[in-house]
């Protein structure tokens, strides 16, 4: 396997927001309840939500949200809007976020960031497990690449039969938060990353919260991996 770039998360950038479609309202308010977790919402991101999804570069994804989350602003240069569907760096799709939980984040790297060349490649043929945790770990912490010890626990799972790549981590000098939830999958030339981070605060209150976002997220009626 040949080694990968790092990405970063692309936290940078400039403050303007592609608002159009940001809903302000916390998501139970106006989303319908969730089939996958009691007492959660589901959100559903349509195929004009975003522009990978309106390129049609992307396949359409899901994640079930606590009644009392609100969607965050993405700006442009965040989201891809200026670049989409040929931006080659790490972009942000969607987020949400609870100031006393959490924050969850889609984030998307093409597979030939990756060094993939191969056409709608699956995950394993983008890397095993902890090769790509090594690529794209800074994108999940938004500063700093991992290290051994920053890891709890790596796992492969099946979601509707689709390989997903888990991890937890610790990292104490993440910008995003020191504790990382993340799972990650193939879409087309994408690599999918959904992310939850939280402080200590917030983790020791949330955990159980944290871990069934991330447990939620799938992709929406696509082909198997």
């Amino acid at each position: 396997l040949r080694t990968a770039r790092k990405i970063k998360n692309p936290c940078a950038g400039g403050a303007e927001t592609d608002s159009q479609l940001l809903e302000t309202k916390m998501v139970g308010a106006y989303l319908p309840r969730s089939n996958y977790e009691d007492g959660f919402f589901d959100f559903v991101a349509e195929a004009k939500r975003t522009p990978a999804l309106r390129a049609g570069a992307l396949e359409q994804y899901g994640v079930s949200l606590p009644p009392d989350w609100k969607e965050v602003p993405v700006s442009n240069a965040k989201s891809g809007n200026y670049c989409q569907p040929r931006c080659d760096e790490a972009t942000t799709e969607v987020a949400f976020g609870n100031p006393e939980q959490g924050t969850f984040q889609i984030i998307i790297i093409p597979t030939t960031k990756l060094l993939i060349a191969k056409k709608n490649p699956t995950l394993s043929d983008v890397g095993n497990s902890r090769s790509i945790l090594d690529a794209i770990s800074p994108a999940i912490t938004g500063s700093v690449a991992i290290e051994d010890e920053d890891i709890v626990r790596i796992e492969d799972s099946a979601r509707d039969d689709r390989l997903f790549y888990e991890y937890e981590l610790v990292t104490p000098y993440a910008q995003t938060g020191a504790h990382n939830l993340a799972a990650v999958c193939t879409s087309m030339n994408y690599l999918v990353i959904a992310t939850i981070a939280a402080n200590d605060k917030q983790w020791s209150k949330s955990e159980m919260v944290l871990r069934k976002i991330i447990k939620s997220f799938k992709l929406i009626n696509t082909e198997k991996s």
